[in-house]
């Protein structure tokens, strides 16, 4: 059976949580790992799974969904894969409240809309300069009170900081611990965002 390809690196003697980057557009298990040690979270593994649907072989970019046609993107694959990642791999080590998941630009998006959907009580969800194509995201009842930090760059040309704005009007009213932060900057991740995620963990 096909499966995710990803690295992993291990701060600290015992690893007691688990952190898990999903990559944006054209990324792979390299875009994650310089952010990780900007985190400065000890006794922690992380994890840097890439998309399965390569886009540009010769420069290793992937992707978490192909298009398939003008208005659908394909993303059963990912689906697939990503749970036989946690169940196999993540939860053999980690309880899923000790397990942090951050995604930027399309893998905020695989955060909002796939992430939330699944069964598992997790640590924290931080989707940051992301969006979502769903009218109403499904979130799974035993997320009500994951704790979500929602980031994006004000002066973000990529992907405009309303696409977070209506993403946190949907679930605010759902999930409990749901916030909003609004940074200086494009299409990127600060390390104002950074030591707010830190905030959620310790």
């Amino acid at each position: 059976m096909e499966s995710i390809s990803y690295d992993h690196i291990d701060v600290g003697d015992k690893q007691n949580n688990a952190f898990i980057f999903i990559h944006g557009w054209q990324g792979n298990k390299d875009s994650f790992k310089s952010i990780s040690k900007l985190l400065k979270i000890d006794n922690c593994r992380f994890y840097f799974p890439e998309g399965p649907y390569l886009i540009d072989k010769n420069e290793k970019k992937r992707s978490w969904a192909i298009q398939i046609s003008d208005n659908r993107w394909e993303t059963d694959l990912s689906k697939s894969l990503f749970i036989d990642f946690l169940e196999n791999i993540v939860f053999k080590k980690f309880q899923s409240k000790n397990i942090f998941i951050m995604g930027f630009s399309q893998g905020a998006a695989v955060c909002l809309n796939f992430i939330l959907s699944l069964k598992y009580s997790f640590g924290g969800i931080f989707p940051v300069a992301g969006f979502s194509r769903m009218t109403n995201i499904e979130i799974h009842k035993s997320q009500h009170n994951t704790p979500i930090l929602i980031g994006h760059g004000k002066d973000d040309d990529i992907i405009s900081v309303d696409e977070s704005e209506k993403v946190y009007k949907q679930i605010k009213g759902i999930c409990n611990n749901a916030e909003l932060y609004i940074f200086n900057g494009k299409h990127k991740i600060s390390l104002s965002y950074l030591r707010k995620v830190r905030e959620y963990i310790y």
